[in-house]
């Protein structure tokens, strides 16, 4: 949210932000940090709605939807995933509304063909650690082998990151013994999917990286690959350098 709200910030096309969330801790969260971090980097941005949703259990967002069209909103930011994101959107795509979509999950199973449903070509954005279309050559390699071989998009690079870093760890602590991996991984910086450094930190053991912004929409000529064989594809918006993407913490850790 730090970084999604650096990108919104710079925006001036966004002045009404209707916030829809499901009800339970990340959905909650999402809901205090959009309002904490737009109130603090863009104060003259409305929220217009604040709407949470029994998590996985709404089958028709047509109320919803109705609300967001009513408060006059021209972007809706929401952590929804699953069934969540995508019934939301076919519902939005129904009722024909139009406005930009501020999400985190946008991209996992169905969400695709969704958004392609609602004609909002470029207008649905999805933060992520990174992404098909990147532009990072070897990232792209991996994702073309990923595809031929699992015939599905590789949704996370976190766990590609995160599998090549517990190696780099093991390696460091020339051990596999969690408790000697986890102290290795201790501010480990490490190049990740997509490119440039990330690093955990070794205060609470969050990880920090570049984080992308992108739109869903028509592909360009350099960017081979669509999702959910829509002909629609990621493109990206922004990177957010790592720097620009880190929180503070009051963690007070434990070590064994």
């Amino acid at each position: 949210m730090e970084a999604l709200t650096s990108y919104m910030k710079d925006i001036p096309s966004i002045k009404k932000v209707y916030l829809i969330n499901q009800d339970y801790s990340f959905g909650q969260s999402v809901r205090a940090d959009a309002r904490k971090m737009l109130g603090a980097k863009r104060p003259d941005i409305q929220i217009v709605g604040d709407e949470l949703h029994p998590l996985l259990k709404v089958t028709d967002f047509s109320p919803y939807i109705a609300k967001i069209k009513a408060s006059g909103a021209d972007s809706v930011v929401t952590g929804n995933w699953g069934q969540d994101i995508a019934l939301l959107l076919k519902a939005a795509a129904d009722a024909g509304l139009k406005v930009n979509w501020y999400t985190y999950y946008a991209g996992g199973a169905g969400g695709p063909t969704a958004i392609k449903q609602t004609g909002l070509d470029h207008q649905v954005f999805q933060i992520t650690e990174g992404f098909a279309n990147s532009g990072n050559q070897a990232a792209m390699d991996f994702e073309k082998a990923f595809r031929a071989k699992v015939g599905l998009s590789l949704w996370y690079p976190r766990a590609v990151n995160e599998m090549r870093m517990f190696k780099a760890a093991a390696e460091k602590a020339n051990s596999v013994d969690p408790v000697k991996v986890a102290a290795a991984l201790e501010d480990l910086k490490f190049e990740v999917l997509d490119g440039g450094q990330g690093f955990m930190r070794k205060d609470d053991h969050q990880f920090f990286q570049p984080i992308y912004i992108s739109s869903f929409g028509k592909l360009a000529a350099n960017e081979p690959f669509d999702e959910e064989n829509t002909g629609w594809g990621w493109h990206l918006a922004s990177k957010i350098d790592t720097p620009q993407a880190m929180v503070s913490t009051t963690c007070k850790m434990t070590r064994p």
